[in-house]
């Protein structure tokens, strides 16, 4: 998603737009691994106003994915809606100077929180899939109360209980399966 500078006025340039996430790489490789299915496209809100040599870009994103139980291993269908500030800068600052006055800390751009760009151009995709990347679960559940699958028979617990009921013993530890500790009186 490409934003020529020309196009950003004194009052700022706002867009709206469906993207498809075959437009980003990183979201098609997820999407194609079947780790995140995307199920519609992504809606994006953008707000670029200029500050000075920076550009800053507010915006948000939403869409909709269809995900994996970690727990019962069931699909489910997950909204996913984020928001994100992110500066651009022709150039990046030096703090070489600085550093050599007063060596305590070392801060490199990134640290700063800005993005170096080049041309007469800003190239949103990078951030747009970072951001959407970055707020799909680790951990993806169905329900928080998801009681997953047993682990004897593989039944789904969600479904209701199953037939197990002797637990099995690790071996090391069979041995202490009888043991009773007395109580002195």
């Amino acid at each position: 998603m490409i934003i020529e500078l020309d196009d950003i006025k004194d009052q700022g340039l706002t867009l709206e737009l469906s993207e498809s996430f075959e437009q980003f790489s990183v979201l098609r490789e997820l999407h194609d691994n079947g780790e995140a299915l995307f199920v519609k496209p992504l809606d994006i809100q953008v707000k670029a106003r200029r500050l000075d040599e920076l550009v800053v870009v507010e915006g948000s994103v939403s869409t909709l994915v269809r995900l994996q139980c970690c727990r019962c291993l069931q699909d489910f269908e997950q909204a996913l809606d984020v928001t994100f500030s992110v500066t651009f800068a022709r150039e990046l600052p030096s703090l070489e100077d600085e550093q050599q006055q007063d060596s305590e800390i070392e801060l490199q751009a990134e640290d700063l929180g800005l993005i170096a760009f080049e041309g007469d151009e800003i190239d949103l995709t990078e951030s747009i899939q970072e951001q959407l990347v970055m707020a799909l679960p680790v951990k993806p559940l169905c329900r928080t109360t998801c009681k997953g699958l047993c682990s004897q028979c593989g039944a789904d617990l969600n479904e209701g209980a199953c037939d197990c009921h002797e637990q099995v013993m690790d071996g090391k530890f069979a041995a202490l399966k009888n043991f009773k500790v007395k109580k002195k009186d």
